[in-house]
């Protein structure tokens, strides 16, 4: 593992310095989000996009658990994102030295572009002692992403409505996921449900929702990912799809 992690470090610098490629085209309005499981999407068509789980990331005081993706996805079409999960193991409290910077930024920037697809996405819920660490990681990731790739983040429905910690994330979109919310999240989807929004002007031109937490309604216009519990089925698509443009 250990030489594995220092190739991924000397990826950073290399990567930082690649401006090439070209725009990236309009994102869809709709994409199915692969989590790491085996996945046939090849139903979908071209009737969403696709982002795809490529790695997962785990960072503990024992060091780092670094893996690609271990199941097999089918698809009509390449992925258009690639989402890097990434997580802090709980328990003891971990050292964010700069050589494990490196380390874990190298792995985001190395497992968000094995797919060659225009847009990376990280997934990386952290504490509020966590959040320098997203920061750094993000600001790594952008810095070292070739010219025409956007950066695009996950976050919780809170951090959307009541921290401003989010105006310093340098990502071109913010996903906030309105589903496995935390206490108080409720009153949030009621809101949004009557024609309210997010507090943080950041948080409107994406939405991510689930399959067994459908909305009623939502702000229109967004783009909008699609989580399900379980691997994908063309029945759950189609009832998830027919939700979304209900309110869309």
């Amino acid at each position: 593992m250990r030489p594995r992690l220092l190739i991924l470090a000397v990826l950073l610098a290399a990567l930082a310095g690649c401006r090439g490629g070209a725009p990236a085209p309009p994102p869809s309005r709709l994409i199915l989000w692969a989590w790491e499981r085996p996945e046939d999407l090849r139903f979908v068509g071209d009737r969403a996009e696709v982002a795809v789980q490529t790695a997962f990331i785990e960072i503990s005081p024992g060091g780092l658990k670094v893996r690609g993706r271990r199941f097999p996805l089918k698809v009509a079409r390449p992925p258009a994102v690639s989402l890097v999960h990434v997580e802090i193991a709980p328990g003891r409290p971990v050292a964010w030295t700069p050589r494990l910077r490196a380390l874990v930024s190298a792995a985001v920037l190395h497992y968000g572009q094995v797919a060659r697809t225009p847009r990376v996405q990280v997934d990386f819920e952290v504490r509020e002692s966590q959040r320098a660490v997203l920061l750094d990681v993000l600001g790594d990731v952008r810095r070292g992403l070739p010219k025409g790739i956007s950066l695009s983040m996950t976050a919780l429905a809170s951090w959307c409505d009541t921290e401003r910690w989010l105006d310093s994330a340098p990502v071109d979109e913010i996903v906030p996921m309105l589903f496995r919310l935390q206490p108080g999240g409720e009153r949030l989807r009621n809101r949004l449900a009557k024609g309210g929004d997010f507090r943080n002007p950041r948080c409107r031109t994406a939405l991510g929702i689930a399959t067994d937490s459908p909305v009623q309604n939502a702000p229109a216009g967004r783009r909008v990912y699609l989580f399900d519990p379980r691997s994908w089925t063309e029945a759950d698509f189609r009832r998830a799809r027919r939700d979304v443009e209900a309110w869309r």
